[in-house]
């Protein structure tokens, strides 16, 4: 490396995770005809909720699918293999295991729980049931778009979940 060079100037290998913050894998670069739309599926029966998150989302080019069911929703997660699943039901803890087990056996996609204020889910069995991150109802929706595309920018690097999810059973 020259000293005389500034730091613009030098070529520096870039970490893991910039390519995401420099635009290689951001999906609003529309260079790069060959690039996959990366889906979206949000399972969820609040409208409005689901009208928020489709709107950030398609923003940011992102293909979004929602469903208001969870048949409707493990039905499209077989079809589309999406990479992120946001899932938002209010359901009955051992049927949101169910329902979580049956997404996690149909993708690889990120799964993410989105729960109500009042449960307090037992953290430990959402996590053997293949739920990669369970977020409460308080959470900002652009924290929750942040933490979405950042779980997105990592689905090269992680092993596929059903694999793990087989080793634990």
């Amino acid at each position: 490396m020259d000293p005389s060079q500034t730091d613009s100037q030098r070529k520096r290998p870039l970490r893991s995770w910039q390519p995401f913050l420099f635009g290689k894998k951001d999906p609003m670069n529309a260079q790069d005809p060959n690039q996959e739309v990366q889906t979206i599926l949000i399972i969820s029966g609040d409208a409005e909720m689901v009208s928020l998150w489709e709107t950030y989302f398609e923003q940011k080019k992102y293909r979004v699918i929602s469903e208001t069911t969870a048949e409707e929703g493990l039905q499209t997660a077989r079809l589309h293999a999406p990479a992120l699943i946001l899932c938002a039901l209010d359901l009955p803890d051992d049927e949101q295991l169910s329902v979580c087990r049956e997404l996690r056996a149909a993708t690889d996609g990120t799964l993410l729980l989105f729960a109500g204020e009042k449960t307090k889910p037992d953290i430990n069995k959402y996590a053997l049931a293949g739920v990669d991150e369970y977020i409460p109802a308080s959470v900002n929706p652009m924290a929750l778009l942040i933490k979405c595309m950042a779980w997105l920018a990592r689905q090269d690097w992680v092993v596929p979940r059903r694999q793990i999810m087989q080793a634990l059973a």
